[in-house]
């Protein structure tokens, strides 16, 4: 019976001492303080992102300790505009370095609003005003980089094509093929010529203007393709109007984009503000 209560007042001793163990530990605003000194640092030795970890943990696992997670969100509120002015000076300088290189690109082409209020970029070589009669691809290109080429052909009748292949020796691409519509697949007469026009759009050239941008040196021939068919060897300023604009269409995209990400940086600051 002696041994059993001493073993009773034993394990009575421990919780005690456990008890009195977990009343002396640091309480939620002293871990709270703790977290929010070490973001601080954190943040002035510029570890951003491990700051924003730290200031993250209070301002979800502390809530009730308001004083330190309105410091949490103040710092985060710093850190996040620091790194959106950061970020706009970066945009700055690549658009600055993209407008240079489309400035040297654009020698090669004239803005025109002919076909409506969009604005398109028309190579010089490829002026309607010098293509009026003549067979060949086009390129085509608006301020955004969207880019495509037409297949044109102006005969004495009509050949009823949908689709074309260019081609040198044993390499040739297809295009798909374009289903008559009266839009991206149209017909025409005039006095005696007869015209067809054939667009493709949304990636339908299936891989020939990449073709064409890789090998201008090169005879490229082409064939339109429909219930005739008509040859031509490609002139050289065709082969370049397309390249050109297939180059030119990346850095329009990549301006375009520089400048939505700007705008979506001076938003966020604002509502930081």
């Amino acid at each position: 019976m002696f041994a059993l209560n001493k073993t009773i007042n034993k394990s009575i001793w421990v919780l005690f001492l456990s008890a009195l163990l977990l009343a002396c530990g640091p309480t939620p605003e002293e871990i709270a303080k703790e977290k929010f000194e070490k973001a601080n640092d954190l943040f002035n030795q510029e570890k951003y992102n491990d700051a924003k970890v730290a200031l993250d943990s209070i301002i979800e696992n502390f809530p009730k300790e308001i004083e330190f997670v309105t410091r949490a969100e103040d710092l985060m509120r710093t850190i996040k505009i620091g790194e959106q002015e950061r970020n706009l000076v970066f945009f700055d300088s690549a658009l600055v370095k993209k407008e240079e290189e489309l400035k040297v690109l654009m020698k090669n082409f004239i803005v025109s609003n002919d076909y409506g209020k969009k604005e398109v970029l028309i190579h010089k070589r490829q002026k309607p005003q010098n293509s009026y009669s003549r067979t060949y691809l086009r390129a085509h290109l608006d301020m955004e980089g969207n880019f495509y080429i037409s297949s044109r052909y102006s005969g004495k009748n009509y050949i009823y094509h949908n689709k074309i292949k260019v081609y040198h020796k044993d390499q040739s691409v297809t295009s798909e093929q374009i289903p008559e519509d009266g839009f991206d697949n149209r017909k025409f007469e005039d006095q005696g010529t007869y015209w067809e026009v054939v667009n493709y759009k949304n990636n339908n050239d299936n891989g020939i203007i990449d073709f064409i941008a890789q090998n201008t040196s090169k005879p490229l021939k082409v064939q339109f393709i429909g219930k005739k068919h008509y040859y031509i060897v490609m002139e050289k300023f065709d082969k370049e109007a397309i390249s050109d604009g297939y180059e030119i269409s990346f850095v329009l995209k990549e301006i375009a984009r520089i400048k939505k990400e700007k705008s979506n940086i001076k938003k966020e600051l604002s509502r930081l503000k």
